[in-house]
């Protein structure tokens, strides 16, 4: 999901997946909390936040 949206944003921004890759992980768990997500996109995004804090760790 993150890297299709991510491949757009290169083609018509200066902006790289290197610049926005530390948000991700605050993103994600901020979007845990908002109203209306489903469960399917829960999962999606604790497997994001997990698959992040693996490679901090």
């Amino acid at each position: 999901m993150i890297e299709v949206f991510m491949d757009e944003y290169e083609q018509h921004g200066d902006v790289t997946y290197e610049d926005v890759q530390p948000w991700i992980l605050p993103v994600a768990a901020r979007k845990l909390n908002a109203d209306g997500i489903t469960e399917e996109e829960k999962m999606l995004l604790v497997q994001e936040i997990r698959k992040g804090l693996a490679i901090l760790a």
